[in-house]
């Protein structure tokens, strides 16, 4: 039997070109992945504003939540951040707000 080295280096390439479209759109994420709907934006921010109510002793409450989906490291920053607010700013401040819950980017679809 006699081998073919042209069909061989042909095969090669084509091999290596498929495993690396492969591996490259394996890698590719679903950008809606990296989002929180509305409703779980706004449940967990209601949530961590519950719960510093009650650690607090305050009455704190949201009048209003910005519509879209919303990156989830800056919901997830702004819940850190009601987390780590300490109970006397919380309770006194006008705007008890952290910057990190002002600055939640949103986006409509």
């Amino acid at each position: 039997m006699k081998f073919n080295s042209l069909s061989f280096r042909t095969a090669s390439k084509s091999l290596i070109l498929i495993l690396i479209l492969t591996l490259g759109l394996s890698n590719c994420s679903n950008v809606d992945d990296d989002f929180y709907t509305f409703g779980e934006a706004g449940a967990k921010i209601i949530v961590a504003y519950a719960a510093k109510d009650v650690e607090c002793g305050s009455n704190r409450q949201i009048t209003s939540l910005v519509p879209g989906k919303q990156r989830k490291k800056d919901v997830d920053n702004c819940v850190a951040s009601v987390a780590f607010e300490k109970c006397s700013f919380w309770i006194q401040a006008g705007d008890p707000v952290p910057f990190a819950c002002k600055a939640i980017e949103y986006r409509l679809k």
